[in-house]
């Protein structure tokens, strides 16, 4: 008994001695609801272009600022139809029936140099394909990364219908690690998830009207504010314009104080061109390409990359040789 009461003690001291604990959050349940069926497929043209077997490999000029200075980046956006079980929102290749949904994910690989140290952050979208009664593409789970030699902090969301589940795990000790429901407003729409609904891939976006309501910032940004997620209010209008001989829709969005300008090709495979923010961020195309990246994973594949416009490193024909795993 002795020996317990000295644990209890020193487990007392520890924690009075510990960080400041993040403040009082709501508890949430583990997934907002789905709706249980499509109302209907993606269309004909969709699925000849995205249910090929390949991702589409697009390379990107990028700038980006951070610690009020612009850095120059490399940034990829790599889209890809794969399946995913509602029970889980996790990819599952096996999963079968009404637990199946497919969907079209893209992930935004963005890396940069703050002075001496690098930054690594991995922006992942998935959004079925198909009318399920919301704006086409409406994302069921976005997740974050973010690595530099500070430490590393993951960020994962699963929007609802007017509510979103938010679920940080931060090494800082004023965010902590939480579990939060937000409050979005009805038919909020997600800043990353426009990275695909903007392209219009299987019909217009919004009926092919402006939009107005509410926004979710993007989870980049959203690390960058080092604030909570939640939605501003925003609008989005649409355009016709010519970038670079090339005919283009161009979305302008708003909310708070951010404005952020895409380009999109109007025709062939829509491919977002790219965009530019009013704090500095500016990302133009430099090349496409469509593949199964994740076959090409050995040495002698290192010069693809330059398929797609990424950087090919140097001595990228060598090889070293087979090793690990």
């Amino acid at each position: 008994m002795r020996m317990r009461a000295i644990a209890l003690a020193l487990t007392a001291l520890g924690c009075a001695r510990g960080h400041a604990q993040p403040a009082p959050h709501r508890e949430a349940s583990r997934f907002p609801p789905f709706p249980a069926h499509a109302r209907s497929g993606p269309g004909e043209a969709f699925g000849r272009q995205w249910f090929s077997g390949d991702a589409e490999m697009n390379s990107y000029r990028a700038v980006v600022p951070r610690y009020g200075e612009a850095r120059n980046a490399e940034l990829v956006l790599v889209y890809v139809t794969e399946p995913m079980n509602r029970q889980t929102w996790i990819k599952d290749d096996d999963v079968r029936g009404d637990d199946r949904v497919g969907v079209m994910k893209v992930n935004i690989s963005l890396k940069f140099t703050t002075g001496v140290y690098p930054y690594s952050v991995l922006t992942s979208v998935f959004a079925p394909y198909g009318d399920w009664g919301r704006e086409r593409f409406s994302p069921v789970k976005l997740t974050l990364t973010a690595q530099e030699w500070c430490g590393h902090v993951f960020h994962g969301v699963w929007p609802g219908d007017d509510r979103a589940v938010s679920q940080l795990f931060s090494y800082f000790a004023q965010e902590g690690e939480t579990r939060d429901e937000v409050t979005t407003g009805a038919g909020a729409l997600y800043e990353d998830a426009l990275l695909i609904q903007l392209r219009e891939l299987d019909g217009p976006f919004a009926g092919g009207r402006d939009w107005r309501g509410p926004v979710v910032p993007s989870l980049w940004r959203t690390r960058r504010r080092h604030r909570p997620l939640r939605a501003e209010a925003g609008t989005i209008t649409r355009a016709r314009v010519t970038v670079e001989g090339v005919a283009a829709n161009r979305f302008t969005l708003r909310y708070g104080e951010v404005e952020r300008v895409f380009d999109v090709e109007a025709g062939g495979a829509r491919r977002m061109l790219g965009w530019r923010t009013n704090d500095g961020e500016d990302v133009r195309l430099l090349r496409s390409a469509r593949m199964p990246y994740w076959q090409l994973n050995h040495n002698a594949d290192l010069p693809r990359r330059a398929d797609f416009g990424a950087e090919v490193p140097a001595g990228a024909a060598a090889d070293a040789g087979a090793v690990g795993f």
